[in-house]
């Protein structure tokens, strides 16, 4: 699911020190490039792939790719769809630019934080709207792209914050009328 139209996608990983065979039975598309593929009988492209580390430094490829067995996108993908694996952070690749420590934004220029002071300002502020306006007071503006690409609703914690424990009704997302999933 990438989208709110809710696009079909099939994610592949595997380790990266290893290829996959050209017969169906030796790769995880289970298709045989041993012949020529029939045109457009399988959509695959660089930004589809990528390499990825985890945690520990062990290195994987990804290949995600629209699923044909989808009703809403039959197996074709979107122009966002079609990139999600370029996403996916890699320290070399283009997400190496990724945002991983806050920010704070005084007069005109971005500072580095740590997370305590961001934390600590956040909390802060937030308690003084609370105190004295409540829920109300609260407004988030935020966005719903969903997959790699971000959105509140694949983390989970943004909208627990925003619904559950700060109860604000002031929630706008850009690309809905009104929250509804």
């Amino acid at each position: 699911h990438f989208c709110i139209v809710g696009c079909g996608y099939n994610v592949y990983k595997w380790d990266a020190d290893r290829e996959g065979g050209c017969p169906a039975s030796q790769n995880a598309l289970g298709v045989d490039f041993t012949r020529q593929v029939p045109p457009m009988g399988n959509i695959m492209t660089k930004a589809m792939t990528n390499t990825i580390s985890d945690k520990s430094g062990k290195r994987w490829n990804i290949m995600i790719v629209p699923d044909k067995e989808c009703v809403v996108n039959s197996g074709l993908s979107s122009t966002r769809g079609g990139k999600m694996a370029s996403y996916m952070y890699a320290h070399d690749g283009i997400s190496k630019e990724r945002l991983k420590n806050p920010r704070i934004y005084r007069g005109d220029q971005w500072f580095d934080t740590g997370w305590d002071s961001a934390m600590a300002l956040y909390a802060g502020l937030t308690k003084k709207i609370l105190d004295n306006d409540g829920p109300s007071g609260l407004f988030y503006d935020c966005f719903d792209h969903g997959g790699a690409g971000g959105g509140f609703e694949n983390t989970w914690g943004t909208g627990r914050l925003m619904f559950s424990a700060l109860q604000t009704p002031m929630v706008r997302i850009h690309n809905r009328p009104a929250y509804n999933s």
